[in-house]
């Protein structure tokens, strides 16, 4: 509504035809000429009338309200182990009893199947098995549509599977379960729209809340072996329980890349991973192929959460990637059931090649080609100015780390790392050339670097690849420079 002294401005466009007219007295009779008593008596009939209108709308769910306000499929157990029934499961999150003499509850055949005769009470369950008494169609176990109907409307529906029901995304469908699992609900009676989100692939729990199990967070994934130099078949991925009590991995599986790749591998019950301890899982049992050119490991809980992964560049043939402290590191020492061990097989174009070991300031004054090793702080990380290089610094001078594929160990600023490369140039800047990760060795860790402060008509060739600030007025900007 807005308002001016003398008039008052209505919008009529959402009333029906007997509002409308009534409002358009109202408004006539807000004349300039009209008394300041006679205006506030109509504003105030004006707003009444809308009062009347807004108690009388229908109540909207918040959007972040997922706990539904009528019966829910809660929990679908399609794929019994031997001699069981095949169950679906319905709650009531309400706070009272539903009458289901209406319901109907039926699959992708739209066979229904009547709910007559029951009732749920509020906060409780009802379950109908594969019965005589119960349903007669049959849950499919790579996919399924369940619609719960009251009077003929749908109040839910469940999509899981492969099941395309051409009104919803495939993407967001329930996962499947596998045999002995059930489909359930998380928490009781949430609905978000999104079949994906709300349910979870758990032990059966009919007639009883269903709840997430908790595991352990302590199991790692510890040294990858991409690339054997003896083959495929001796790829690994070792996983570590840097916990104090052992854990059982039954039901936890081994990935690779999220999208695409090998099909995860299921680890089989009774396996135990002992505290402090390491187990291997070799491509001759796990399958799963880790491409040379990059990937990824994953290790998922049996709820379906990633625990631990990890994510590599070009790999090294015969060489591990390996975890030490919080840093990743390519290795020539296997270790698959132990602790790892860093070593460094420094591979340069000419293996007659001298390595000159010198500052950062010295290594610059060499001439392109010359192998340098180096050893300084990094100041700017990979990824942060580009893909393909990074900055360190000592106290006298700084220079770029380049790698053409990308290939860095994990890095942060502060990190005082040693560099052996090969000395270059780009647009007349002067930078040191690696292969791989491994001619990257991580001595320690350190605080950021503080800049040099220096003033604007003093920055040259001298401070190239150092971390500086300087204090002056912009003049001119330029997108993204000034």
């Amino acid at each position: 509504m807005q308002q001016r002294w003398g008039k008052i401005k209505i919008n009529l466009c959402h009333c029906k035809w007997g509002q409308s007219n009534l409002l358009k007295k109202i408004a006539t009779a807000c004349s300039p000429a009209m008394t300041k008593r006679k205006y506030i008596l109509y504003a105030m009939m004006a707003l009444c009338f809308i009062g009347v209108i807004f108690v009388f709308a229908p109540k909207v769910k918040a959007a972040d309200d997922h706990i539904d306000d009528h019966i829910v499929i809660n929990e679908i157990y399609p794929n019994p182990n031997s001699g069981g029934n095949e169950w679906i499961e319905f709650y009531n999150p309400t706070s009272a009893d539903i009458d289901l003499s209406a319901y109907t509850i039926e699959d992708g055949t739209h066979k229904p199947k009547t709910l007559a005769g029951k009732t749920i009470p509020a906060l409780s369950y009802f379950v109908i098995e594969k019965t005589a008494g119960g349903f007669s169609f049959a849950l499919n176990d790579d996919g399924e549509i369940l619609i719960l109907k009251n009077a003929g409307i749908v109040v839910d529906q469940v999509v899981y599977g492969k099941w395309d029901d051409e009104t919803n995304n495939p993407d967001n469908n329930a996962p499947v379960p596998a045999q002995g699992k059930s489909l359930s609900r998380i928490p009781n009676g949430s609905d978000s729209d999104n079949d994906k989100s709300d349910f979870r692939i758990l032990a059966p729990t009919k007639d009883l809340e269903n709840v997430l199990p908790v595991y352990s967070n302590s199991i790692i994934i510890n040294e990858i072996l991409p690339q054997p130099a003896s083959g495929s078949a001796d790829e690994f991925i070792e996983l570590y329980n840097s916990g104090s009590v052992e854990v059982d991995l039954s039901g936890w599986q081994i990935d690779d890349i999220a999208s695409g790749g090998s099909s995860p591998y299921t680890v089989p019950v009774g396996t135990i991973i002992i505290a402090g301890g390491y187990l291997s899982f070799y491509n001759t049992v796990d399958h799963i192929s880790l491409n040379d050119s990059g990937d990824s490991a994953r290790l998922i809980d049996p709820n379906g959460d990633v625990k631990s992964e990890i994510s590599y560049g070009k790999s090294n043939r015969g060489q591990s990637y390996s975890k030490f402290g919080d840093n990743w590191q390519w290795t020539t020492a296997l270790t698959p059931g132990g602790e790892n061990i860093l070593t460094v097989e420094i591979q340069t174009p000419d293996q007659d090649a001298t390595i000159l070991t010198t500052d950062i300031s010295g290594a610059r004054s060499q001439p392109d080609g010359e192998t340098v090793q180096v050893t300084g702080v990094v100041s700017v990380t990979p990824g942060k100015l580009s893909s393909q290089y990074f900055y360190i610094q000592d106290g006298n001078s700084g220079i770029q780390i380049y790698n053409y594929g990308k290939n860095f160990p994990a890095l942060q600023v502060g990190d005082e790392i040693q560099v052996v490369g090969e000395l270059g140039s780009t647009s007349n800047e002067r930078r040191i050339k690696i292969t791989q990760a491994s001619d990257i060795s991580i001595i320690s860790t350190h605080p950021p670097p503080a800049p040099l402060s220096t003033v604007i008509d003093q920055v040259g060739e001298n401070l190239e690849g150092q971390y500086i600030s300087v204090i002056g007025v912009v003049t001119k900007t330029s997108g993204s420079t000034f």
